[in-house]
């Protein structure tokens, strides 16, 4: 969810803090009551002023930093591409972009391009490399006795020093493919 406080610039720099909250994606109609109710407009108003100009003083958002004078329609478009994602999706998204860098745009790419494997239920890369084995079935053919000195921790520390991987705070762990 992102929701923004738009305030109405020539009133602040006037001394008066006119503004509403917005709760993004907003559609064109609902966003032109926002800046009538605030006194944005191209129009002068009653003493000939003109208020054209507003900026965001305030936002919530849990993945996108938002910038005081960032355009409403950009902003419009990353909360309807955060929409279109499932929970999990948007839990990569968000992980991607706080834990290793990515921006917003190169996010969503990885995640629309399904460039991640999500394993479930890890702590940490040993709970990791039990999936993976099992998964990709490493020591299928291998027999018990053998199976069992396999070092699931060692080969979980090197799967993290070789790719990247992102722990959640829902209790998964995602691997983002490079």
């Amino acid at each position: 969810m992102m929701n923004v406080f738009v305030t109405n610039l020539g009133k602040y720099n006037e001394g008066c803090l006119i503004g509403e909250w917005v709760t993004l994606p907003v559609s064109e109609e609902d966003l032109k009551k926002v800046f009538q109710r605030i006194g944005i407009s191209n129009k002068p108003d009653v003493n000939g002023n003109y208020y054209e100009e507003y900026f965001i003083t305030d936002y919530e958002c849990d993945f996108y930093r938002v910038g005081e004078y960032e355009s409403i329609d950009t902003l419009n478009e990353i909360a309807e591409q955060m929409e279109e994602l499932d929970e999990e999706q948007q839990d990569v998204v968000k992980a991607m972009i706080s834990e290793c860098g990515y921006t917003f745009d190169e996010a969503i790419e990885k995640v629309n391009n399904g460039d991640y494997t999500i394993y479930n239920d890890c702590d940490d890369m040993e709970d990791v490399a039990y999936q993976i084995v099992e998964e990709c079935g490493y020591l299928t053919n291998v027999p018990d006795n053998v199976a069992r000195y396999f070092d699931y921790k060692a080969f979980g520390r090197d799967l993290g020093l070789e790719g990247t991987f992102i722990f959640t705070d829902n209790g998964a762990c995602v691997e983002v493919m490079q």
